[in-house]
């Protein structure tokens, strides 16, 4: 990845601010500065790591990088265009070009529906076109590639373990063949035996598919084995930014060096 690859996202100036429901000492509700005036840019084919404590301003940042929540200043572009200015039919539309792997693959895969339905579901949208067996091949297809067998198609999330579902959701977040991959802790949930297991997915895939890749996480280990780059955030600001190994080999930051110094080590 160099700086002259295609610029696929952008964000100038983000920030998001929500009033709590307390009210303090003269009636006024205070307000949580979630994010705050937080920029960043994206290029095709780059990993970008976004690090920080719970609480930080990551997960909210990828929800406003992906148009599920709406700034309260600043702006966010998919490939040189503005959302904010998009339809929701357009908006819609452009979806399939940026997919989110949550967190919890328990809560981000739909109970009641079959995986061949809950994988196939952004293909309504993508590729409307599809029949149902080009559908079904097309599920069956990404669902090897994510190292499932045709034996998922008809049965339900309930049935698989974590680290499966993990891969079910993966499978759902690609098959339209996003250019964007926004992973938000996605492997924080799982058994540490496993999580090993969907990094080198996540780095395998990424390498396959020619994904830009934000990776979210509070393990600095984890995002050093695969970013490019990586930013600290620290009470909804960034707090340092710069290339991976440059920001893990000398920190310029108190809070940075703080993280790091946290980190376990073998040796102790």
């Amino acid at each position: 990845m160099t700086a002259s690859n295609p610029l696929l996202l952008e964000a100038l100036n983000l920030s998001r601010f929500y009033r709590l429901p307390r009210r303090g000492l003269f009636g006024a509700r205070p307000v949580l500065k979630a994010v705050d005036n937080v920029s960043l840019t994206l290029r095709d084919g780059e990993t970008l790591g976004i690090v920080g404590e719970s609480g930080s301003g990551k997960s909210t940042l990828a929800r406003m990088l992906m148009a599920l929540e709406q700034p309260d200043r600043g702006e966010v572009s998919w490939m040189g265009e503005n959302i904010s200015r998009l339809s929701p039919l357009a908006l819609r539309s452009r979806r399939h070009e940026i997919q989110m792997v949550f967190q919890d693959p328990y809560g981000s895969l739909d109970p009641r529906m079959r995986v061949l339905d809950s994988v196939a579901e952004p293909l309504d949208v993508a590729r409307p076109d599809l029949s149902a067996e080009l559908r079904r091949d097309a599920v069956l297809e990404i669902l090897e590639r994510v190292g499932l067998t045709a034996e998922a198609l008809r049965r339900y999330p309930h049935q698989f373990s974590g680290g499966q579902r993990q891969r079910i959701a993966i499978a759902r977040a690609l098959i339209t063949r996003p250019r964007i991959l926004v992973a938000d802790e996605p492997v924080s949930a799982l058994d540490v035996s496993i999580q090993a297991q969907i990094l080198n997915l996540l780095s395998d895939l990424r390498a396959e598919f020619g994904l830009a890749l934000i990776f979210i996480s509070h393990d600095l280990g984890i995002v050093r084995y695969l970013a490019d780059r990586v930013m600290v955030m620290h009470h909804g600001k960034v707090v340092e930014e710069g290339e991976s190994e440059a920001v893990f080999s000398a920190p310029a930051h108190d809070y940075t060096r703080a993280l790091l110094a946290a980190m376990p080590k073998l040796d102790e």
